[in-house]
């Protein structure tokens, strides 16, 4: 019942993202730059795109678990895959109703907006990673971690650590309007990349040692 009402509200605003695309300008802005300057503009039809992901992704999410070969993993934390699906969901259609309303009011500064909802993503996403288990198309995949429940486990662990402490440096920076705050996030990201793929392949290497010792 809960995920009928769930797909009923993603139809319904879904349906307003689109409608609201035929009421804008022909020429729109798509593109702000780090100070939220606008530096693109494009056909307003570009927002259609933008409305269709979060459909994209609750209906890919719902496809992938049912097409995973390690689908009982997903189905022992069924609560964690929802919640996930859920939440991204609703990330993107935020996202979506946001820049739409941007369309319509090009000069106001959405900046502090945008970067703080990433924090509460990162944060939520941080909370949550460690109970994702092993599959093959959700969660921190290098082939270290597929090939090792143990090392998918340790990395989804650590990885939960870097996107909370990225997420409050993210908001943090926001908050105080640091001029930097888009710099911060993408080095943030990479280097929380790098470190995560780098950890799991030494964490695999060390537990190998060990099964040859």
């Amino acid at each position: 019942m809960r995920i009928k009402v769930f797909d009923g509200i993603l139809w319904g605003v879904t349906f307003l993202l689109v409608v609201t695309v035929f009421l804008m300008p022909d020429t729109v802005p798509l593109h702000w730059d780090e100070n939220w300057q606008i530096d693109g503009y494009g056909s307003r039809y570009m927002f259609l795109i933008l409305a269709f992901i979060p459909m994209a992704i609750y209906y890919g999410m719902s496809l992938t678990k049912h097409i995973d070969p390690k689908r009982m993993n997903l189905e022992k934390r069924k609560k964690t895959y929802r919640l996930f699906q859920y939440g991204l969901t609703v990330f993107f259609l935020i996202l979506a109703a946001f820049f739409e309303y941007s369309a319509f009011n090009p000069q106001q500064d959405g900046e502090q907006f945008v970067l703080l909802l990433v924090s509460v993503l990162l944060i939520g996403m941080g909370n949550y990673l460690p109970k994702i288990p092993q599959n093959y198309f959700f969660g921190v995949k290098t082939p270290w971690t597929l090939a090792s429940e143990y090392v998918w486990k340790k990395t989804h662990k650590i990885s939960g650590y870097c996107f909370v402490m990225i997420g409050l440096i993210n908001g943090i920076s926001a908050l105080v309007h640091f001029s930097y705050t888009y710099l911060v996030l993408m080095i943030g990201i990479i280097g929380m990349t790098v470190f995560i793929y780098v950890y799991s392949y030494f964490l695999f290497r060390k537990c190998s040692q060990k099964i040859d010792n």
